[in-house]
């Protein structure tokens, strides 16, 4: 299977980036985006304002690292503990006015507390394949998605 992937996405060009190398250059990625399990099933969240399922994702913020950043977003957006995460990669959008970063993460939900209020999203679900209304429509998701199923990256984090 191969370990990088170009396509089309809403924002721009997209590279998905799954080698070695990836992995160990995430540290500079303007944000995260993280796949949690909880007993076998991804957690996703719908976001009101776009009207659909993410998995947690979000930009880090000034001192933080990319896992604080990963792990604040999940918690922030599903109210879930991680206990355990890793890094696959990450995936680069490039257009004419920008060029961002997204390390990308998977996660062993531990546990759920209780959102903050002020939380971008709504519900919180566990599924066991993607939902079809989902806020992006670039494949990234399924990409990732597919690699980790290909590789059995989820019984890996447990």
């Amino acid at each position: 299977m191969k370990k990088k992937y170009n396509v089309k996405g809403v924002n721009g060009n997209i590279l998905i980036d799954f080698t070695e190398e990836a992995v160990e250059n995430i540290d500079d990625a303007n944000g995260s985006l993280v796949i949690p399990y909880y007993k076998g099933n991804i957690v996703m969240t719908y976001h009101l304002k776009r009207k659909g399922w993410e998995f947690p994702a979000g930009k880090k913020e000034e001192g933080e690292t990319i896992v604080e950043c990963a792990l604040r977003e999940t918690y922030e957006e599903t109210g879930a503990i991680l206990t355990n995460i890793k890094p696959l990669g990450y995936y680069l959008v490039k257009n004419e006015q920008h060029e961002f970063k997204i390390a990308i993460f998977i996660g062993q939900v531990n546990e759920f507390e209780t959102k903050p209020r002020w939380s971008e999203t709504d519900l919180v679900k566990l599924f066991d394949e993607l939902p079809e209304n989902i806020s992006y429509n670039d494949d990234v998701y399924e990409i990732v998605l597919n690699y980790i199923r290909r590789f059995k990256l989820d019984r890996a984090i447990t």
